[in-house]
Formats: C-alpha cells, structure tokens, sequence
C-alpha cells in the first residue's frame, strides 16, 4: 500500500476515534497519518482541533500554522485555508502572540470579509500587536544626492486572481493615503502625523494589473492594497520584477527586433569574411572572436547594444547596458533617421 493510501486509511480511522470522542486515540492515528504523507493539510487541521480538545493549545496553534501553509493558494481547498488562518489566529490570541495572531486573522478576512467572528478576534488583536515604528528618511544634507525611498515593512500573498499586498504603517489617517495604479506599478503616498509625506513605489511589478480594477483600504496598524492580475491564475514569484526577469525580457525583445542580428551566426560563418577589405576583415574576426569566447552577460550587451543603437555602437558592459535603452550615435556631422517600414 502507497504512502498516500496508507494515510488516507489512518485519517478516516482517526475521524471514527474523534467523532467517538476517543480524543487520544484519535491524535495518535492523526499523527501516523502525518507520518506516512505529510503533505496533506487536513490532516494537521483535524489533529489540531483534537489537541484543542485535549487542551494542547500550543501543539494546536502549530498545526493549523502548518495546514494554513500546505493549503495557500489552492483554490479547491480554500475552505480548509481559511478555516486554519481563523483557528490559528484564535488559538495565538489565546497563546498571547498577538502579532501571529492578527496577521492571520487579516489574511482570513479577506477571504471572507463578512464572517463575525474574525472580524471580532482581529478588532482584538490588532491593538495588540508589536507597534512598527514610523518609517524615517534621513535628513538631506546640502549638496548631497536625495536619498532612497524611505523603507517599510511589507508583505504579499496572492490568490488566482488577486494578489493583496499589506505596508504596515499603524495609525494612518483614512484621508491621508493615496494609490496610484499603473499596468505593472503601483505607488502608495502617506502623510504622517508629523506633516512629512512619504512614498513607496513598487514598480516594475513582475506581472500587469487590470488598474481599473485595483483598490485600497487603510485599516488600524496597515495599508492593504488589492491587485487585481491582468491575468489570473498566473502565479506570481516575486512582487516585483527581478534583475533575471529584466534581463530575459531584454532578451527576448531582441530575438523579435527588426534588425534579427545573430552574432551566433556571424561567428561560424566567418569564411564569408573574405569577401571584405583586409581592414573590415580584421575588425569582424575581432567581434566575432570576442563574442565567441564571451560570458552569457557580455554576449547580452553586445546583442542590445548593437540593436538598440542601430547599429552605431557596440558594449561588452552588461552593468551599464542593462540599465536602459541604448542611444543611437551617428557619426559627427551626420543625423540619425528614424526607421520606416
């Protein structure tokens, strides 16, 4: 017998010793079922709610943290996910860890906005919760560069259509927050208590957003925005796009580029090279010797620089390449044509 069926067997067997309220019996073939497939988050759900009833709160809150973690983002077991957010946002509450508590209990309301009983626990919690200090930028000294974007507690998570991000920014007036929503970014501008203004942009999001469809919600200890995916079910990695995510983007755009240059192509057909003057000649077999034995990155700034600047010039510098579109430099005295097709 499988693991998975030898597990399954072992739960419905823990169901019968529960509903005959043989609670360590029940617990015992719980936690063999865990044994022979611990990848199912019903089973951590029902022993926990047996613990709870041999008064192992503790053991209780750590099951359904982990049944909530094995059930996240799986749209058939969204009962279950919610089911273990709430329990673990009530048995954490009652455990004195209030800030696991409530940022369960916040994630379970989104689920279902309308259920009383969380909306209760969190009013609870929340006031309750570890305070996050007021994101400070660093004064401007004269003559230097304005520092970087203040910084701020943040966190994500996504459903098939939506991903809801929360900045954790207490005691935010309701009128003193805004979102702008762009196709990939978003930026949040807060005016704090001490009149100074602050700004959070997230921008390049890894995927687009349907803006239209966004919203946001200043709550007591954070600011949750909704973003509503241009295309759902796509599973987002990151919030924001990578340095990989750029680069292969570039990459691609490359490979459609109008120009379709192959530096591949011209390193193996060299032999055609004798067909140009002695001082041509030489400059190509250098191109192509450099792209040939180049790393992954140059080979990239070669290709991008070349075909951005319409040919007018050529970079082995990915650092710099990479950053941004590449201009195109005539030579002196002349002027550079936009193409027509």
């Amino acid at each position: 017998m499988s693991n998975k069926k030898t597990g399954n067997v072992l739960f419905q067997q823990a169901n019968e010793a529960y509903f005959d309220d043989e609670f360590e019996q029940s617990e015992s073939l719980y936690t063999q079922a865990i044994a022979a497939d611990s990848t199912v988050g019903d089973y951590y759900l029902k022993r926990a709610q047996v613990r709870s009833k041999l008064g192992n709160t503790s053991g209780a809150s750590s099951d359904v943290r982990k049944a909530s973690d094995l059930t996240a983002n799986k749209s058939d077991q969204l009962r279950q996910y919610f089911k273990a957010l709430y329990l673990h946002g009530k048995w954490a509450f009652e455990l004195k860890q209030y800030d696991e508590a409530a940022e369960s209990l916040r994630k379970a309301a989104t689920i279902n906005p309308s259920h009383e009983e969380v909306k209760a626990l969190l009013e609870k919690a929340e006031p309750l919760t570890t305070p996050v200090p007021e994101p400070q930028a660093e004064p401007k000294a004269e003559g230097t560069v304005e520092p970087a974007r203040p910084k701020v507690r943040h966190e994500w998570y996504q459903t098939d259509d939506c991903v809801i991000l929360e900045v954790f920014i207490k005691r935010v007036q309701k009128d003193a927050a805004a979102v702008e929503f762009g196709e990939r970014a978003v930026s949040l501008s807060v005016k704090m208590a001490t009149g100074s203004e602050n700004n959070y942009d997230f921008d390049p999001l890894q995927h687009s957003i349907v803006a239209s469809e966004c919203a946001f919600e200043v709550l007591s200890t954070k600011i949750e925005i909704r973003l509503k995916k241009a295309q759902p079910g796509v599973k987002w990695s990151h919030l924001e796009q990578t340095d990989e995510d750029q680069a292969a983007k570039a990459l691609s755009q490359l490979g459609s580029s109008r120009k379709g240059v192959s530096w591949d192509t011209i390193a193996a057909d060299a032999e055609k090279e004798a067909k140009l003057k002695p001082s041509e000649q030489g400059v190509n077999e250098l191109f192509q010797s450099i792209y040939r034995d180049a790393d992954p990155d140059t080979r990239r700034a070669m290709m991008k620089s070349y075909v951005e600047s319409n040919g007018t010039s050529l970079s082995t510098d990915w650092s710099s390449v990479g950053k941004g579109p590449v201009e195109t430099l005539p030579p002196t005295d002349t002027f550079a044509k936009p193409y027509s097709s």
